[in-house]
C-alpha cells in the first residue's frame, strides 16, 4: 500500500477470482479488519471478507440481460434459516445451530407434510454461521427446490468443535486400527453430539422424517473428515454421504511424519476450510497414513454388496485448483472403485480450497439426495 499526500493509503491488487474471499490490513504486523466491510467468522475470529461477482451475472455493455449465480436469491418462494440454541449433555454447554426450513415449510397446506434431513458442515477455523453467510446455502437450496432440482429438505449447521464435559470410558484403539474413524482433538465430541443431542433435538423440534433413509450429512475440508468418521460408524443413522474437499485425504503420512494419532499442522490447506500455515491461529492436525479401503475405515468398505445397499449415495467432490488434495481424492476414489464402491466424484473446474468450490459441491450434491 501507498500513502498520498493527503495521508489516504491505497493499493490496486490484481482481478480477484468470483466468489468469497477473507481479507485484512497488516499494520505494523498487527491483522486488522477493514472498518469499511462486513465481518464473517473465519481464521478462528471475526474477519472482514468481500463477494466478487461473476462477470456474467453483472450488467455491462456486453451482458444486457445477465442472469443471477446459482447462489443468488432469485424469483420464487424462500426458505426460512433460523438459529436455535440447546444444551448439550455431550459437552455440557449451550450450543448453536442453524436450521434451513425449504419454500412452503410454515405454510398451512403443508403443515402435516415431513421433510428430510441434511446436515451440513464447516471447515476448520469457521463455526455454525459459516454455511448460511459465506456459503450462501439458503439461496441455492432455495434456488434447486424452486426449479424442481433437489427435493424440499431441512437443512441443519451446527459448530464443528465440541469436547466431553466427561470422557466416556471407553478402551482406546490402537493407532494402526480404522485411524480415520478418530476425530481429532477438540473435535472428538462432535459424533456424540450429533448422535445423541442434535439429531433427537432436531427430530423433536421440526417435522422431519426420522429415519437413516431419509437422514444425510456432509461438510467442507474438516466438516468432511467429521462426516465420513461419523457417518462410517453409523450407517443405522444415514444414508447419504458428502465430502467437499475432505481433510481426511489432505495431508497422507509422509516419511519422518509423526505416527499415526499424533499431530502436525495442515501446511497445505489455507483458505475458509483451513487456515494458513504461517496463522498463528494454525490449528494442530492429525497426520494419517494412506487411505487403505480395507482398514482406514474398519471394515466398511470390505463387503462391496453390503455397503452399496446401505448406503444410497458416497458423493466426493473437490476444486481442481487445490492440487495435492484433488490428486489424493482421485487416487483414493480409485482405489474405492476398484473394490467395487459405488460413488459419485465431482470436480470443480478452476477453484481451489475456497468457498465457490463449496457452493459448487452443494448445488451438484443436493440435487440426487433422497431420489431413493
Amino acid at each position: 500500500m501507498s500513502k498520498d499526500a493527503a495521508g489516504v493509503w491505497s493499493v490496486t491488487i490484481p482481478p480477484a477470482t468470483v466468489g468469497f474471499h477473507y481479507y485484512w490490513f497488516s499494520v505494523d504486523g498487527v491483522a486488522i479488519n477493514d472498518p469499511g466491510s462486513e465481518t464473517y467468522f473465519g481464521y478462528n475470529k471475526e474477519t472482514s471478507g468481500i463477494e466478487i461477482p461473476d462477470p456474467f451475472f453483472v450488467s455491462t455493455l456486453l451482458i444486457s440481460s445477465p442472469q443471477p449465480a446459482f447462489y443468488d436469491p432469485q424469483n420464487g418462494p424462500h426458505g426460512r434459516l433460523e438459529a436455535n440454541w440447546y444444551l448439550s449433555k455431550t459437552t455440557g454447554k449451550w450450543r448453536r445451530c442453524f436450521v434451513y426450513t425449504p419454500p412452503g415449510y410454515q405454510d398451512e397446506a403443508n403443515i402435516k407434510m415431513r421433510y428430510p434431513m441434511l446436515i451440513l458442515q464447516h471447515g476448520a477455523g469457521e463455526n455454525e454461521t459459516g454455511w448460511g453467510r459465506q456459503g450462501r446455502m439458503n439461496f441455492i437450496m432455495d434456488n434447486l427446490i424452486n426449479a424442481g432440482k433437489a427435493k424440499a429438505m431441512i437443512v441443519v449447521m451446527d459448530n464443528g468443535y465440541a469436547e466431553y464435559a466427561q470422557k466416556p470410558n471407553q478402551p482406546v484403539a490402537p493407532d494402526g486400527e480404522a485411524p480415520y474413524l478418530r476425530l481429532p482433538s477438540g473435535l472428538e465430541a462432535f459424533g456424540a453430539v450429533v448422535l445423541h443431542d442434535l439429531i433427537p433435538m432436531i427430530d423433536s423440534t421440526y417435522r422431519t422424517i426420522a429415519d437413516r433413509d431419509h437422514r444425510a450429512m456432509a461438510g467442507l475440508s474438516m466438516g468432511g473428515l467429521e462426516t465420513m468418521a461419523i457417518t462410517l460408524s453409523h450407517s443405522e443413522t444415514f444414508s447419504y454421504i458428502g465430502s467437499f474437499s475432505g481433510a481426511q485425504f489432505s495431508m497422507p503420512q509422509r516419511p519422518g511424519a509423526p505416527a499415526p494419532g499424533r499431530f502436525a499442522n495442515p501446511g497445505s490447506l489455507q483458505s475458509a476450510g483451513a487456515v494458513s500455515k504461517d496463522s498463528a491461529a494454525t490449528p494442530a492436525r492429525r497426520v494419517l497414513p494412506p487411505f487403505d479401503p480395507m482398514t482406514s475405515y474398519g471394515d466398511v468398505f470390505a463387503d462391496a454388496a453390503s455397503f452399496n445397499q446401505r448406503v444410497h449415495l458416497l458423493w466426493f467432490g473437490a476444486g481442481t485448483a487445490e492440487v495435492q488434495l484433488n490428486n489424493a481424492l482421485r487416487a483414493n476414489v480409485e482405489k474405492l472403485r476398484a473394490r467395487g464402491i459405488n460413488l459419485v466424484l465431482y470436480e470443480s473446474p478452476g477453484t481451489a480450497h475456497e468457498w465457490l468450490t463449496w457452493r459448487r459441491d452443494l448445488n451438484e450434491f443436493a440435487p440426487l439426495l433422497f431420489q431413493q
